[in-house]
């Protein structure tokens, strides 16, 4: 009798929690409540180089009542909400907020209730397109339940949904496919960097920063780009190949961002490595050591290897420049790192230790860069960066791209002598018609990130203001000692 008076009472306790609810809602339900839609709101022309128990309406009738007012937004992705420390912040992609002034109110997130967050910028990094936002006064209601990140391995073949706004105008859409490959190779702005999975639920403008989650509802990816190709002139979209960065990196970089005054540690030995870029459309160099970073770790150790073949870091082969970029973004600061080298006959190894990128040897990167591959040296002004043009140089020449039209669309370059002194405005990538891809540049800091970030393309655009304020856009190539160009990373 006793034992089944106890059988009642625990089916009585076991079925409490669902009073209220006509039935459990699913976990890709659930995970609506953890989105959210990411706006922009006051932009500048550069890049930065950063539970309802019992309700009566489930989260479907509530996400789908009416889309956000976002109409005054000059830009808007996606996103997602996580806990840490007791506290609420939204994660998305750099490219999604980047162009953000920030200023108060210039980003904004918008929940599955159409409650608008001001936020504010915590932590990012552009290598890996990771940015964290934080509530920016007003904290987050308790229509958001926070996602979580899964502690499975992701497996090929598994499920995979997107959640997130295409286009803009359409949030909490959610598409499904399966991962169709792991530890991808994506190139944002043009140093490549591996930890992507592929997989092929559909992504649009618009997607980027929102979760990709597996069938419990919990987080496996961050949505990030899809592929596109440019055949004269024309982009095309591949809508079976997207990408998101592997949920386990995504969280070791949230953790190591926020531990860290919202940045990533990463080593730094000073050594400028470069790949001769073949000739009528031939094989690339292997990678060799350029030249070296005065005041650097290599300066000291390597100053007899300038022209040396790397074929070997931390025993891992190495024979492209993307080689060296997955060796050395997995070492830490602080960390011996062993070079194994070849010339002719010769196959020595160096070993050196590892100092952490900090500010002072961005600036030490940003000044190498002018010094070795320009006719200008740096100076940091009242107004920010000046380029001032260098004494022994008579024509102080520079690459500007020619156009109509301001920024160019079809321009053509031509090396025309400079003026003495310029202001640096931003710096990036840029194309063989004078379109590029910038981040504003405020400080010799910017400036080092801005090369690292895209040096490897093998030429850097900027804008630069004259005496009299006139704006141009400029190229500047890369060379090794037999003036051929070159593809250059700084590490």
């Amino acid at each position: 009798m006793l034992n089944r008076f106890l059988s009642i009472l625990l089916l009585l306790v076991s079925a409490f929690p669902l009073c209220g609810q006509e039935e459990p809602l699913n976990p890709l339900e659930l995970a609506l409540s953890g989105v959210v839609t990411v706006a922009v709101f006051d932009v500048s022309g550069e890049d930065q180089v950063l539970g309802y128990a019992g309700a009566r309406k489930s989260y479907t009738d509530i996400v789908y009542e009416k889309a956000p007012d976002m109409s005054d937004a000059f830009s808007n992705g996606s996103g997602f909400v996580i806990e840490y420390k007791g506290a609420y912040y939204v994660l998305t992609n750099v490219h999604v907020i980047d162009a953000a002034t920030g200023e108060p109110g210039s980003i904004k997130v918008y929940s599955i209730t159409r409650d608008e967050y001001p936020m504010k910028v915590v932590g990012g990094d552009s290598f890996y397109d990771l940015a964290i936002l934080a509530f920016d006064g007003e904290q987050p209601g308790d229509e958001i339940r926070p996602l979580s990140f899964s502690d499975k391995e992701v497996e090929l073949a598994q499920k995979a949904y997107a959640i997130g706004n295409p286009l803009g105008q359409y949030p909490y859409s959610i598409t499904d496919g399966i991962i169709s490959g792991k530890n991808r190779l994506f190139f944002r702005p043009t140093t490549g960097r591996f930890g992507f999975l592929q997989h092929t639920a559909t992504l649009i403008w618009g997607n980027s920063g929102g979760p990709l989650i597996n069938e419990d509802g919990e987080v496996i990816g961050i949505n990030t780009w899809i592929h596109t190709r440019n055949d004269g002139g024309q982009n095309y979209l591949f809508s079976q190949l997207n990408f998101a960065l592997e949920g386990e990196l995504a969280q070791h970089l949230f953790h190591e961002m926020m531990e860290n005054q919202g940045r990533v540690r990463r080593a730094f030995l000073g050594a400028v490595f470069a790949s001769s870029k073949g000739l009528l459309g031939g094989p690339e160099s292997p990678p060799f050591i350029h030249s070296l970073i005065d005041g650097s770790p290599a300066a000291e150790v390597l100053k007899d290897k300038i022209g040396y073949t790397v074929t070997g870091i931390n025993g891992q082969p190495v024979k492209t420049l993307q080689d060296i970029v997955r060796a050395l973004e997995a070492s830490d600061p602080g960390e011996d790192i062993n070079l194994e080298l070849k010339q002719g006959i010769l196959s020595p190894e160096e070993a050196l230790t590892a100092e952490e990128l900090t500010g002072a040897n961005l600036e030490k990167v940003a000044r190498h860069f002018f010094k070795t591959f320009t006719d200008y040296e740096l100076e940091s002004g009242s107004q920010g960066v000046e380029l001032n043009g260098k004494p022994v140089k008579s024509t102080h020449r520079i690459e500007v791209a020619v156009s109509d039209i301001y920024p160019p669309e079809n321009a053509t370059f031509e090396v025309q002598p400079g003026k003495m002194a310029y202001g640096m405005a931003s710096l990036g990538e840029i194309d063989n018609y004078g379109r590029g891809g910038f981040f504003r540049v405020k400080s010799l800091q910017d400036l080092g990130t801005a090369i690292r970030l895209n040096s490897l393309e093998g030429h850097l655009g900027a804008d630069l203001l004259d005496e009299d304020k006139n704006l141009q856009r400029v190229r500047f190539f890369m060379t090794d000692e037999n003036m051929d160009e070159v593809k250059v990373l700084f590490y």
